[in-house]
């Protein structure tokens, strides 16, 4: 765990003790409150009023769920008993949600959760008369940095979206309650990008400690250039040339390069990663129900494996055609699972419910492994325990409460160097340039001991071969839907289990969640729902 965000948390933490009310002095001091004038005097009394703003980060996993259980990488299934929830994640994986459908509705809420949050403190800083001037515009930067982040989740998955730039609206900060505040998707994308270009100078080059976990200014390159790449399908305008610009402002920093093993960039104490741009940190003690991939996709008996305090509850589970999709050689696919399972002293661990007392084997395919005569169907709707390959990409290690220590890549440098392979292609009509081969084999050879004839050519790299690629390289990394969407490859998806052949093109977006729309009427709701 980093050092910057152990001290995050220690100064959140006597900051609540110092102004907690007193029971026992009857005397006419306030302990509730503290003056500004006496505070944000310095950079580490700003660092600790925004610590809530960035610890409010970590609860991005609806955002993980609904860009990757509902395409061709991952499902949920329901597995007997298990895992029905309402039929939600059924529906997810068949395309069929509602504007009912609740992992929608929390995914709204992180949105609108880290604008509002930002929007206060930003309003709390520009009412200190007495604050330095630069020290403030750097805070605000940041702050305006995690407001764009909660928009770009909000115009990815929803598009028009309403635009709430200050904190004093109304009582509650809640999105002015009038007929014509909801922003179209274009006038979203500029918003955002107009916050990204007017504060990106006034945030820190730093690379070191000071600037773990906090965006500086190479995570705003990256997030402008994820928003660019976007912008034809959002907009209806492409930015290619944007998209590069932002790119070669990372790369010619010199600041990252690709980690020599794939895996370093999700050990279980990873904020050493060279690659890694900007991340979300953890820990296992001090963020509880933070980052919980080991608890919703592994089997029950996996506790004996990694001998972890609480047991998992065996949820999601690669596709086998995602699975299948990898080259054998690809050390990638060492981040799935399976086969049989063993607990961490060499026995053999076994299933427990539908198919006990049979050894615990992940299989790839859905099928009945202890009983071939078994003609059932075995889907997302109908999975027994042991089906499907489980996600051990990010390290698991003995864990003691209920969070990974695992800090969350959420920018990395291959994704900088495969979005301007990308720009570069579309520029050219879809078609290889020399230079976009040689930036996606740059990252492509690491996946191989030898890549000898693994590499792409300017033949065999096209759309389709730079999209499967992307999938091998950043599978359930919160990217997935986003990537489908913009390669035309989300609706309608072949993938098993569900012929979506039928679907329309207003599932590219998201419903407005029906709970909001209650709240208040005048939010539209999209296109087909």
């Amino acid at each position: 765990m980093n050092r910057l965000y152990k001290y995050f948390t220690l100064i959140a933490g006597i900051l609540a003790m110092a102004i907690a009310p007193s029971c026992t002095d009857l005397e006419e001091t306030l302990y509730t409150e503290i003056r500004s004038e006496d505070f944000y005097k310095t950079q580490e009394e700003v660092v600790s009023a925004l610590a809530p703003a960035y610890g409010d980060l970590r609860w991005i996993g609806g955002i993980w769920e609904l860009n990757s259980h509902n395409t061709d990488h991952t499902l949920i299934p329901t597995r007997g008993r298990h895992w029905y929830d309402g039929g939600h994640w059924q529906r997810m994986h068949e395309h069929t949600w509602t504007s009912e459908t609740p992992q929608i509705n929390g995914v709204w809420g992180y949105g609108f959760d880290r604008v509002n949050r930002a929007n206060m403190l930003i309003y709390q800083l520009q009412q200190l008369d007495h604050m330095d001037a630069a020290l403030r515009d750097r805070f605000i930067a940041e702050l305006k940095l995690i407001r764009a982040f909660g928009y770009y989740h909000l115009i990815d998955f929803f598009g028009n979206v309403p635009i709430v730039d200050r904190f004093d609206v109304e009582p509650g900060f809640a999105p002015p309650n009038n007929a014509n505040f909801q922003a179209g998707r274009t006038e979203v994308f500029n918003f955002i990008e107009t916050d990204l270009l007017q504060n990106i100078n006034n945030l820190s080059e730093n690379v070191d400690r000071s600037a773990y976990g906090r965006f500086n200014k190479w995570a705003a390159h990256a997030m402008l250039a994820k928003l660019y790449i976007n912008s034809e399908e959002w907009t209806g305008t492409p930015r290619w040339d944007d998209v590069i610009a932002n790119c070669d402002a990372i790369i010619n920093s010199g600041n990252y390069q690709l980690e020599g093993n794939y895996f370093n960039n999700f050990l279980a104490r990873n904020n050493g990663s060279q690659e890694n741009i900007f991340v979300i940190p953890y820990d296992d003690t001090r963020t509880d129900w933070g980052l919980i991939f080991y608890w919703l996709g592994h089997h029950y008996a996996m506790q004996r494996k990694y001998n972890t305090a609480n047991g998992p509850w065996n949820g999601f589970s690669a596709l086998p055609s995602h699975y299948k999709s990898f080259d054998e050689d690809d050390l990638r696919r060492n981040g799935w699972l399976v086969g049989k399972q063993y607990s961490s002293t060499g026995e053999p661990l076994l299933c427990s419910e539908e198919s006990a007392p049979n050894p615990l084997e992940l299989t790839v395919d859905f099928i009945n492994i202890y009983d071939p005569s078994d003609n059932a169907t075995y889907d997302h709707r109908n999975a027994l325990e042991y089906h499907g390959p489980r996600f051990v990409k990010y390290e698991i290690s003995a864990l003691p409460a209920w969070s990974m220590p695992n800090d969350l890549a959420i920018y990395r440098y291959a994704d900088i160097l495969m979005l301007k392979a990308e720009a570069l292609m579309r520029k050219n009509g879809g078609a290889a340039t020399q230079e976009a081969v040689d930036l996606v084999n740059e990252v492509r050879a690491r996946a191989f001991a030898n890549p000898e004839g693994k590499l792409y050519t300017t033949e065999t790299l096209d759309m389709d071969a730079l999209l499967m690629e992307r999938g091998w390289e950043f599978y359930h990394e919160g990217m997935r839907r986003n990537d489908l969407v913009r390669f035309g490859k989300f609706v309608r998806g072949e993938w098993e289990f569900f012929d979506r052949s039928n679907e329309g093109d207003h599932r590219n977006v998201m419903p407005i969640p029906q709970p909001r729309i209650n709240a208040n009427p005048n939010l539209n709701q999209n296109p087909g729902y």
